[in-house]
């Protein structure tokens, strides 16, 4: 409860001091981080109501309290029944203001949600985002957020470990990702993104699994991330199917040296910007420059992609407690792609790798 505790009363000052009559947070990674229900917002409004003093309190259907107050500290509830108006609750929480309200928003709010809202309550006179200073919260992890995550990262290492080393010829993307998931599923994990590639298609930075067949001489890429506690981590790493050609090889050292460069000057004062020159620059010095066509990293937490974004033009400096990823990579499009990836976390002195397993290009026996 304590860190919960401390999180709301920052957003209690926030809205002291803006002077708004509430902040209203519908399920999304903020509400999360604020009462500890992981939720996907549907039809029905689930919504935090938090005030300058006074306890926070959750408007919900009247069938979903059991579930809901089993995950979260927040003890007031607000049901409402199917026939029942929510909206007309929340302004009855809010109370009667005849010059109108000013409220806090996050940034994820649905606009159906907020336009019935604004109908409710009569007049809204100021709408103030709530997100940047969550953010701020967000971004530096505490001891326990960190924990989560090395567990998750020690997890998915193990995970993807074992699915390379159960490929066999034939196998389509879609299967060998499966094998990922339910390695995650069986050490208590929760999958959250699994994307294995094969040959042509591992040039393809995002591109989803298919039905595409693994043959002897693919290059192989496992993109891939799980959950523990509601906190993600995120992994890269290559496989060649039999033996890699002298050009493979040759792309998956540069992309090697240029994640390690990277990891090397990670620290704290460090800008985003330059983190990503560092690895930039040595790809371009061997002559690939323009196939590395993304950022270096992103920042990783309840997220998969949050701050800190480790792209050009970003001056913000890294900090202790920040958890983002290292991922160069090089794509040559319609033959093959590489790209390794970890997931590190800022310490007072340079960074600690939360994914450790081999880097090394693995051979799969097909």
């Amino acid at each position: 409860m304590a860190p919960y505790a401390k999180r709301m009363n920052r957003v209690q000052d926030v809205t002291r001091d803006s002077k708004a009559d509430f902040a209203f947070l519908t399920p999304s990674p903020n509400f999360q981080y604020l009462t500890g229900i992981h939720y996907e917002m549907r039809e029905r409004l689930i919504a935090l109501v938090i005030t300058a003093d006074g306890p926070p309190q959750i408007v919900a259907p009247s069938f979903e309290i059991s579930n809901l107050s089993r995950l979260t500290w927040v003890k007031r509830f607000h049901p409402w029944d199917e026939t029942d108006d929510p909206y007309s609750l929340v302004a009855k929480i809010a109370g009667q203001r005849k010059a109108g309200y000013s409220l806090l928003f996050d940034d994820s709010l649905p606009m159906g949600v907020y336009w019935s809202l604004e109908r409710a309550l009569g007049k809204v006179t100021k709408r103030t985002s709530l997100t940047r200073e969550l953010d701020s919260m967000r971004i530096i992890k505490d001891r326990n957020e960190i924990a989560a995550m090395k567990e998750a990262s020690r997890i998915i290492d193990g995970s993807v470990a074992r699915a390379m080393s159960q490929a066999q010829a034939g196998m389509t993307e879609l299967e060998l990702s499966q094998l990922v998931i339910n390695e995650d599923v069986q050490s208590r994990a929760v999958p959250t993104f699994t994307t294995v590639q094969f040959g042509e298609n591992t040039a393809l930075p995002h591109a989803e699994s298919g039905d595409r067949t693994l043959h002897r001489g693919d290059m192989v890429l496992f993109d891939c991330g799980c959950s523990v506690g509601g906190y993600n981590t995120d992994i890269t790493r290559m496989a060649v199917a039999g033996e890699p050609t002298s050009e493979q090889e040759n792309v998956y050292s540069v992309v090697l040296q240029a994640e390690q460069a990277a990891l090397n000057r990670i620290s704290p004062g460090l800008t985003c910007s330059d983190a990503d020159g560092i690895a930039r620059r040595l790809i371009e010095e061997n002559g690939y420059g323009q196939y590395f066509t993304h950022r270096l990293g992103h920042g990783v937490g309840l997220q998969v992609h949050e701050p800190p974004y480790l792209v050009k033009g970003n001056a913000l400096q890294l900090k202790p407690g920040m958890t983002h990823s290292v991922e160069p990579g090089i794509y040559l499009e319609g033959r093959f792609g590489i790209r390794i990836e970890d997931l590190v976390s800022v310490t007072e002195t340079g960074c600690d790798a939360l994914t450790r397993s081999p880097r090394e290009l693995f051979r799969m026996d097909v």
